[in-house]
């Protein structure tokens, strides 16, 4: 068996298959001990904690669809799909399709948008795919934070382009721990699995993803939050109208 500190060998799918499997372990565990428990539980706790597996599963299972969509796109397999897409739009679907998970978690969600943005030239799914995955990072991490905070959906203009993303309550979180991340992904121990909870599997998916959309993650700053974003170009069709 390959140890975690040998990773530096294998090669960008392989670290993002390590890091999604080392992440995945955690669900599967609580998955098995929730259902351990409804077998000896009162109808309305096995509820619950069937509840509780429901939303673990769905929120696993949408980490892998990321992975696969992932895959697909970096092998050609599958080819963009690219449109003008409304990020405001965008980020409140993103929202609602973390709310069960975040409520699961007790972490509320706060949705953002700096007046009124220009579309950007994406792939819907993909984008989507890509902020899901980052979210249900943040949102572990608040959860297990000392000093939780909602995980706030902004999306604002820049000179660049328009800038979308998550915060929350992350203040060790820098431009080096990031890059230092992605130098160590895959391995057990990196910088990100102490800002954030567990191995941040969803973080690596999320930046695979919008690299294929010629953007990628980099740390932000809104207001007293810190954050991962992407710097979406506007689309060029609806600028010429």
């Amino acid at each position: 068996m390959q140890r975690s500190g040998d990773s530096a060998q294998l090669n960008g799918e392989e670290q993002l298959f390590l890091s999604l499997a080392e992440q995945l372990a955690r669900p599967f565990l609580q998955v098995s001990q929730l259902a351990e428990l409804a077998a000896s539980d009162d109808l309305e706790t096995a509820r619950l904690r069937w509840q509780m597996v429901q939303v673990i599963s769905q929120s696993s299972l949408q980490l892998v669809e990321s992975y696969a969509l992932n895959l697909r796109l970096h092998n050609k397999v599958a080819a963009l799909d690219l449109e003008p897409v409304a990020v405001s739009a965008l980020l409140y679907d993103t929202a609602e399709a973390l709310r069960p998970f975040a409520k699961q978690y007790g972490v509320e969600l706060e949705l953002e948008t700096a007046g009124r943005l220009q579309p950007v030239l994406a792939d819907r799914a993909v984008l989507q795919s890509a902020m899901v995955s980052l979210g249900q990072v943040f949102v572990l991490s608040q959860a297990e934070s000392d000093e939780p905070s909602a995980v706030r959906l902004s999306a604002h203009r820049s000179r660049y382009g328009v800038v979308a993303g998550l915060y929350g309550h992350l203040p060790q979180l820098g431009a080096d721990a990031l890059r230092r991340a992605h130098a160590l992904q895959g391995r057990a121990r990196q910088p990100l699995q102490r800002l954030v909870s567990g191995p941040a599997a969803g973080v690596f998916v999320a930046d695979s993803l919008l690299r294929t959309l010629a953007a990628r993650l980099h740390v932000a700053r809104y207001h007293s939050l810190t954050g991962l974003a992407a710097t979406l170009q506007p689309s060029s069709q609806l600028q010429l109208m």
